[in-house]
C-alpha cells in the first residue's frame, strides 16, 4: 500500500460525495480526528438547470455556499471563488487544532489552476497531516503535476481508502 500522504480517489461517475462522507464517518469511529469539507448539491431550479453547491465542514458542520447565481443565460462555472477561499481559511484554522486526516471534496478546476484548496493541501502536508481528495480524469494530469508524483491514486472503494489511511498513519507514528 502506498505511503504517500496525498491521495486522490479517481472517479468519473458514482456517488463520490457519499463515499467521502462514509470514509469520514468510519475514520471518526476509529477515534481519529477528521477535518475537511464534504460537498452537497441542492435541487435544480430555474431555467439554468444548475443546482446550488455547498461545502459542509466535517465535525464543525459549518456550511459554505460555493455556487453563485450567474443568470439563466450562463453556461460557465458557477463556482464562487470567495466562498471557497473563506472555507479554506476556516479549515486551515481547524487544522491548527489537530487532525489525523484532511478530506477535501475535489481536486478540480480551481486547484489545477493554482487556486481552490491548493494552499491548504500544502499546509496540511507541512503539518504531517494526510490529505484525501477526489479527482475526475479531466484533472488527473494536473493532480500528478501538483503532487510531483508523490501523490497516489485510489479507486472508489471504501476499504482501499481506509487501508491507505491505516498505512499512512502507521508511517506517521513510526517517524
Amino acid at each position: 500500500m502506498n505511503q504517500s500522504f496525498l491521495a486522490a480517489i479517481n472517479f468519473e461517475t458514482g456517488d463520490i460525495d457519499g463515499l467521502l462522507a462514509d470514509v469520514a464517518t468510519s475514520v471518526d469511529a476509529l477515534g481519529l480526528t477528521v477535518r475537511g469539507a464534504l460537498q452537497s448539491r441542492g435541487a435544480t431550479i430555474g431555467e439554468c438547470h444548475c443546482a446550488d453547491m455547498d461545502l459542509t465542514t466535517i465535525g464543525s458542520n459549518r456550511t459554505f455556499r460555493i455556487s453563485q447565481p450567474l443568470g439563466n443565460g450562463s453556461h460557465g462555472c458557477r463556482l464562487h471563488p470567495g466562498a471557497l477561499a473563506e472555507c479554506s481559511s476556516f479549515l486551515e484554522r481547524e487544522l491548527l487544532r489537530g487532525a489525523d486526516l484532511l478530506i477535501l471534496n475535489r481536486f478540480g478546476r480551481g486547484e489545477s489552476e493554482g487556486r481552490g484548496f491548493r494552499d491548504l493541501i500544502g499546509k496540511a502536508i507541512t503539518m504531517n497531516i494526510p490529505v484525501l481528495t477526489a479527482t475526475r480524469p479531466l484533472y488527473a494530469e494536473a493532480w500528478t503535476a501538483f503532487t510531483a508524483d508523490a501523490g497516489c491514486d485510489l479507486p472508489m472503494d471504501r476499504d482501499t481508502v481506509l487501508g491507505w489511511l491505516a498505512t499512512v498513519n502507521e508511517a506517521r507514528h513510526a517517524a
